[in-house]
């Protein structure tokens, strides 16, 4: 009897049905794999919510559970749309592997669909990575303590949680470590959105630079601000 694995989809970035990818692997696999796994590169939706007639490509994180359908008999393939996770379907497998759709996802949809993918990602217990490393690296200063504890080299940090800080309790915190440019960025956040470089001598001109910055971006639970290294 096979054993039931879930992978989790939601990519539309990482392109398998690409000529950049047949220098390197033979696609050929995915000939019979149904359309409703593709990604409209327009829309960016899966084919299976377009319009009849909608081309799209098969992304990795389809790619690869179809690969294994295809080869490991032994395993039977459970792919699982972003909409149709539930704890009841995670819990039907024996494991589950995030490769596309995760919590990141989840926060861009708003409060209640992360606290929900939150709760269903704890409460199934066959996740991986396990929820416990997804929040280790999720939260940048768990991993970057880490780092730093191990003696791994990094730039000058400063951790502004959402409990404590201000805007000009954060720029007297820079001022008084001397740095003169500095980069902000954030946890629970990815695709550099959030990121911005500024210089100290521009935000004493203008507080309304930290003072947007904070309230754009008030909910996140931290920022993690470091000392502008120039060259890198």
């Amino acid at each position: 009897m096979p054993i039931k694995v879930g992978f989790l989809v939601g990519k539309d970035t990482d392109l398998v049905e690409d000529e950049k990818y047949y220098k390197i692997g033979d696609p050929s696999f995915l000939a019979d794999m149904p359309d409703k796994y593709r990604v409209d590169p327009d829309s960016h939706e899966y084919l299976k919510d377009c319009a009849p007639g909608t081309k799209g490509q098969a992304h990795a994180d389809t790619a690869i559970p179809w690969y294994i359908q295809k080869h490991y008999p032994e395993i039977e393939v459970d792919i699982i749309f972003p909409t149709e996770i539930t704890l009841k379907r995670l819990k039907s497998n024996l494991v589950n592997f995030v490769i596309g759709y995760d919590v990141i996802n989840a926060v861009f949809e708003g409060k209640d669909k992360m606290k929900a993918m939150i709760k269903t990602f704890k409460g199934c217990g066959n996740i991986m990575p396990s929820w416990e490393v997804q929040e280790f690296i999720y939260m940048k200063s768990s991993y970057m303590n880490e780092l730093k504890r191990l003696g791994v080299p990094m730039a000058p940090t400063i951790f502004a949680y959402k409990k404590d800080r201000t805007p000009e309790g954060l720029l007297n915190q820079i001022k008084e470590r001397g740095w003169r440019m500095f980069v902000m960025k954030q946890s629970y956040m990815a695709f550099s959105l959030g990121f911005c470089k500024l210089s100290v001598e521009e935000c004493e001109k203008d507080p309304k630079i930290l003072e947007d910055y904070f309230a754009e971006h008030s909910e996140c639970p931290e920022y993690v601000v470091q000392e502008a290294i120039e060259g890198f």
